[in-house]
């Protein structure tokens, strides 16, 4: 300012000068049109300058209550993303019900497992009971069931069941091995034997022939009902593996929930800090484009740019920032061309009014020169023509410019002085006007500097921002993909556990009429080993009847003594045939299915052990010793 003030002083006293050197004149020019035009001009530019200022003072206030709208806009932004996580938490909800489902699920294998546990306990007290039926031979309760290091669970149980029952047959073995050697004894002595006995013995022999070929179905009942109960562990445990591949699914599964919703709470207070320098940024455009244009913004292209918040899609929060970001970016691109050409413009401005200030310094010099020849030229005819009247009087005297004589120079003095008065202050009006047009260029440099200073940092802030959008989206975009999968994944997770649900109690069902029939079959089979049982007591009864029969036919010993030592000697044959026919049974039984012999039949039916049928064997002697002594009367 001090420098501006010198500036002034200097011109001022430039005026003066020309001035106090034009005072001396005698006459002048007016000043001319084309002065008062300029003049004219740069007031009417001073008063437009006025009225854009009031126009801007008008956009600011529009532009304020632009900025309201813009808050509302936002404010809604907000409501809208509260809607989206709330939809994010039904969402979790439903997932919860699903959890529900698998742990229903998980009960109902539970369940599956509490009835193989009763299986297991079925088998261990029908063991038991089978125990306390051969109590009378020996004590096999003691102690328990036999353990074993390498099995746990059902197999154990199986593993002792299958010990108990070998332990039942070999005391049976031992059992029927007495039977037969007091039975041998008592076939010594008895020497006798009439047709009646062989009769009968052929009527028995018949019978357990009949029951044999019984027995023979029943077995391979027992084989069909052994291959459902192993298709049924088979199909227990691979709903077991499913189970256990749905329960670290939903572990899995609720994981990358938890891990997304961490995401997604840490995202927010950046989503909201993003749409808030969103609002600040394109406030400070708009204040950019109102000092720029200062009142000549294109109305349409403005309301354009302030629609984009409305025609936004703000169902997702991230694609309503981007696209404000647009909106935001594209009015920054129109706030810089707005600002270039004001530049533009005030350059102009600046180089015209330097012109003018060149022009009229110019003028004011060619005023000057005109002047000064003017008046030199005025006072030098005055002098000549004083000078010629003096000469024609006689008196030869010469006169200088200072001289003033006679009324018509003191006119034209004061003619001279009038018009230098009247330009002095034009050119002093002018030179203010100049002062204050140089005031005005230097304000606007300083405000077109600044505006570009401002521009810049906002085109600065405006790219980082949108960096920032770009990754925001990106991270968008790959929470998006993976709630899609964590959705999809759910529904098959629910399709799945609805189909193994019902194929799970498909099987319940199935295992549950297997074990009815399977029970069925067990308490038929039980009766047929009690008819059994009360058919060996009888043929005991028949035998010693027949000992006492024998003992009434010792007279006729002596006949049939050739007859018993024959008998006995194909006895012997046929037993040890029969000993080797049953080896060779075992054998070829080990060889084909080792693992029936492991199987639940034997547990069940310990006597139907092969190679382990006592019945069969004393029948098979019996029926052989008989044939003999059929035979004794054709020898």
């Amino acid at each position: 300012m001090s420098k501006e003030v010198l500036d002034d002083d200097a011109v001022l006293s430039d005026v003066d000068d020309d001035d106090a050197n034009t005072a001396p004149a005698s006459s002048g020019e007016p000043p001319s049109a084309d002065d008062r035009c300029r003049v004219h001009n740069l007031l009417a530019e001073l008063e437009q300058e006025r009225r854009a200022r009031k126009a801007a003072e008008g956009e600011l206030s529009r532009l304020q209550s632009t900025h309201n709208r813009l808050k509302a806009f936002a404010q809604d932004v907000i409501r809208k993303r509260d809607d989206a996580l709330r939809e994010k938490e039904d969402t979790a909800r439903s997932a919860a019900r699903a959890a529900v489902e698998l742990a229903e699920a998980v009960r109902q294998k539970d369940a599956l497992r509490s009835e193989v546990e009763s299986a297991a306990q079925m088998l261990v007290s029908g063991i038991e009971k089978f125990s306390g039926k051969v109590a009378d031979f020996k004590n096999f309760s003691a102690g328990g069931l036999p353990r074993s290091e390498k099995h746990t669970g059902m197999p154990a149980v199986a593993y002792g069941v299958v010990k108990r029952a070998d332990e039942i047959v070999e005391e049976l073995v031992k059992q029927i091995d007495a039977a037969a050697k007091s039975r041998d004894a008592a076939r010594e002595q008895v020497e006798q034997r009439n047709y009646e006995i062989a009769i009968e013995v052929s009527e028995l022999e018949a019978t357990i022939g009949g029951l044999r070929e019984e027995v023979s179905k029943k077995g391979s009942e027992i084989e069909r009902l052994e291959k459902l109960v192993t298709e049924r562990d088979a199909k227990i445990y691979i709903l077991e593996m499913e189970n256990s591949k749905l329960r670290q699914f939903s572990e899995d599964f609720d994981s990358k929930s938890r891990s997304l919703e961490t995401k997604i709470q840490s995202q927010r207070p950046l989503l909201i800090g993003q749409l808030n320098h969103m609002s600040k940024a394109y406030e400070q455009i708009h204040d950019i484009i109102r000092i720029a244009d200062a009142g000549t913004l294109d109305q349409s292209e403005l309301l354009d740019s302030l629609s984009l918040g409305k025609e936004m899609d703000v169902d997702e929060n991230l694609q309503t920032l981007f696209e404000t970001s647009v909106s935001i970016y594209k009015l920054a691109k129109v706030a810089v061309h707005k600002v270039r050409e004001k530049m533009e413009e005030k350059g102009q401005e600046t180089r015209v009014l330097r012109d003018k200030v060149d022009e009229l310094l110019v003028e004011k010099q060619h005023v000057g020169t005109l002047l000064r020849s003017a008046l030199s030229s005025k006072t030098d005819k005055v002098l000549e023509m004083a000078e010629n009247v003096l000469r024609e009087a006689g008196i030869d005297l010469r006169l200088n410019g200072h001289g003033r004589h006679g009324v018509e120079e003191r006119e034209d003095d004061d003619e001279v002085y009038t018009l230098a008065g009247a330009l002095q202050n034009t050119v002093k009006a002018s030179q203010l006007e100049i002062v204050e047009l140089q005031h005005l260029v230097e304000a606007l440099r300083a405000e077109s500097s600044l505006l570009k200073a401002h521009v810049d940092s906002q085109a600065k802030e405006i790219s980082q921002q949108k960096q920032q959008i770009k990754e925001l989206k990106e991270k968008d975009q790959m929470a998006n993909e993976s709630v899609e999968g964590l959705l999809t994944d759910i529904a098959a997770a629910e399709e799945e556990i609805v189909r193994w649900k019902t194929a799970a109690e498909q099987e319940a069902a199935a295992g549950r009429a297997v074990e009815q029939e399977f029970l069925t079959q067990l308490s038929t089979l039980r009766q047929e080993l009690n008819e059994a049982k009360q058919a060996l007591i009888n043929l005991e009864n028949k035998l010693k009847f027949k000992e006492e029969t024998a003992a009434a036919a010792m007279t006729a010993r002596d006949a049939a003594e050739k007859s018993l030592r024959l008998a006995d000697l194909r006895s012997t044959r046929l037993r040890e045939r029969l000993e080797e026919l049953t080896q060779q049974l075992e054998k070829s039984d080990n060889t084909s299915d080792s693992r029936i012999q492991n199987s639940h039949r034997y547990v069940c039916w310990p006597w139907q052990w092969p190679g382990l049928n006592f019945l069969r064997y004393h029948t098979d002697t019996q029926g052989s010793s008989n044939e003999m002594e059929l035979s004794e009367p054709l020898i």
